[in-house]
């Protein structure tokens, strides 16, 4: 009796290490930021240096919609992570107001397409034109891994259409970063966007004048 106490409590204790390690193999995932960018400046950009620019009300190129609710959101932590890269982004109000009567392109033209952004520039007095367009935001990993795949095409132009910045930026981030996500759906998402719109704008260089 003896004995097959002692191999019990042996096989209980096994049981137990196996079930830590699992647990812990489990917590351990991966990084909290994975992309890939081809987003970057021209020479203009360096020779220019732009200071005021209107950002764009952002596009959902997505087939079903599913960034349409974090649209303004999206605009608004451009504009916010905008100053901390030394530019100085117009009020949307503003820059609304001026686009107001300019004739839209058709239903299945990008904001991004040339002929587009020239209509939308240099109505508000800036000296660049910012656009952001969403081609997927993919939420089905949000409840479960607290993860959204995003792609983003983005564009820096002047208001006489030359190219100061611009490419795709594509991968998975992770809401609240390295630390604890936000307990809401919508918190997490929020959180998501911001850490997307970081990646993306840490590839746009820092005014130096």
């Amino acid at each position: 009796m003896v004995s097959f106490s002692f191999r019990g409590s042996s096989f209980a204790c096994s049981g137990v290490a196996i079930a830590a390690a699992l647990l812990l193999a489990g917590c351990q995932t991966g990084p909290p930021v994975v992309v890939n960018s081809t987003l970057v400046a021209t020479d203009a950009f360096s020779a220019r240096s732009p200071k005021n620019v209107a950002v764009l009300p952002v596009e959902d190129g997505t087939a079903d919609g599913a960034a349409q609710r974090h649209l303004v959101f999206l605009r608004q932590e451009v504009m916010r992570q905008m100053v901390d890269r030394l530019f100085a982004p117009l009020s949307p109000n503003v820059v609304d107001a001026g686009l107001r009567g300019v004739a839209g392109g058709s239903a299945k033209e990008s904001l991004l397409t040339p002929a587009t952004l020239q209509r939308m520039s240099g109505h508000s007095n800036e000296d660049a034109v910012f656009a952001l367009r969403v081609d997927r935001w993919d939420e089905s990993n949000l409840v479960t891994a607290h993860k959204v795949w995003f792609q983003f095409q983005a564009v820096l132009v002047g208001v006489d259409q030359v190219q100061l910045w611009s490419g795709t930026i594509q991968g998975e981030v992770k809401a609240g970063g390295a630390g604890a996500a936000p307990r809401d759906r919508d918190g997490m998402a929020r959180s998501c966007g911001t850490l997307a719109v970081q990646e993306m704008m840490s590839r746009l260089p820092k005014r130096t004048q």
